[in-house]
């Protein structure tokens, strides 16, 4: 059976390095995905430390000075002294915090109240700070689901009770609470460049099953199996080539990224190209089964090409979700990317467990991925 399958193998294997779209999903995609790390690299992943936003009024929305990535906090000052000023300067300067300062010092306690529902159902704030003559008054609010907030209650506790310093604070560091988010600016770049790499190993998929979809209508199927071939190694022969275009384009990917690419991104050579291969099996093969449910290898690429944008969507390769919403985390975490986001995260802090975690999770996938390709073979067979 092996045997046959090799023989197989080595015959489509040729006629796909002939095609154009090798050329394109194979090489190119792959390449440049990982030379765009470079330019990733230069641009900053969190902006400047600035000074304290003041608003030239309450009801000034901040949604378009809103650095995303810190957390913004809308202070209601309510005594414009020096003393409130190093207060808003403390949060600030920690690099954590984007503060918006608002003159309150002449509103009454319903008009701040007002002005702080509409605030927070109308504008981009993390969270709303009420800066009182006693400390014991000063109020603090929590607006959405954001687990820094934690964080800045702890701060303006330790600048309540040890005062404020020319340092600004005592340290204070920002510590995950319970391993299950990732830090989004730390794992920007190798993001970027699996979201665009997955697009080669989807369409990487597709390669292969338009050779399935040409022999079923050339009727090369059926010659084959008046061999001595028979179905197990012909399926068997098209899972080896999606491993051997998988591992293609990844080699790709992991030599760019060894002797072209000039910025650490945390992780190394090996881990890099680990990771990626994984993800890459998973949507090679997920192209593939959607294929044996179409007869036509545009439907099943249209769907590939919904599932990878969606995918990378909705997994945070382009964005922070840590903001996000209980119900788009826990959808999230169905998606390939997300664990190999938190592999590529435990690998930057040091934690090897990101190579059983990546490889556990590519297993789950492909067992998912070979019922229903067994189902979709039944129901083509039907």
């Amino acid at each position: 059976m092996i045997t046959n399958a090799f023989t197989m193998v080595k015959t489509t294997w040729k006629l796909i390095m002939r095609t154009k779209s090798f050329l394109v999903f194979g090489l190119l995609i792959p390449l440049m995905s990982t030379l765009f790390i470079n330019l990733w690299g230069e641009s900053p992943v969190t902006g400047g430390i600035e000074e304290v936003y003041e608003l030239s009024s309450v009801n000034e929305q901040i949604v378009y000075a809103v650095d995303y990535n810190r957390y913004p906090v809308k202070i209601y000052d309510t005594l414009m002294n020096d003393y409130s000023y190093e207060i808003c300067n403390s949060l600030n300067s920690t690099g954590i915090f984007q503060v918006f300062r608002a003159n309150a010092s002449s509103m009454s306690d319903e008009e701040i109240k007002d002005s702080c529902l509409s605030s927070a159902k109308t504008d981009r704030i993390g969270a709303i700070l009420i800066i009182r003559t006693d400390a014991d008054d000063t109020e603090l609010f929590k607006i959405g689901e954001d687990e820094r907030f934690e964080l800045l209650d702890a701060t303006l506790r330790d600048i309540l009770t040890n005062g404020v310093t020319e340092t600004g604070l005592s340290e204070i560091g920002f510590v995950s609470g319970d391993g299950t988010e990732v830090d989004y600016y730390e794992v920007r770049n190798f993001s970027y460049c699996m979201a665009i790499g997955s697009l080669a190993f989807v369409f990487g998929g597709i390669l292969i099953l338009s050779t399935f979809m040409a022999e079923k209508k050339d009727k090369v199927y059926e010659r084959i199996m008046l061999t001595k071939a028979d179905r197990t190694s012909y399926l068997a022969s098209k899972l080896i080539l999606s491993v051997i275009l998988t591992l293609v384009q990844t080699t790709v990917m992991t030599l760019c990224f060894r002797f072209l690419t000039f910025v650490d991104i945390g992780i190394s050579t090996f881990q890099f190209f680990t990771i990626l291969f994984f993800v890459g099996l998973v949507f090679d093969l997920l192209s593939l089964c959607i294929g044996l449910y179409f007869d036509s290898v545009a439907s099943a690429s249209v769907i590939a090409f919904v599932l990878w944008s969606t995918s990378s969507l909705l997994s945070g390769s382009y964005f922070d979700i840590s903001t996000a919403s209980r119900l788009y985390k826990q959808v999230a975490m169905l998606m390939p990317q997300r664990w190999a986001l938190f592999s590529a995260s435990d690998f930057m802090n040091g934690n090897m467990s990101g190579y059983s975690m990546i490889l556990c999770a590519s297993v789950a996938y492909l067992i998912i991925i070979a019922v229903a390709g067994i189902i979709g073979l039944r129901v083509r067979e039907e």
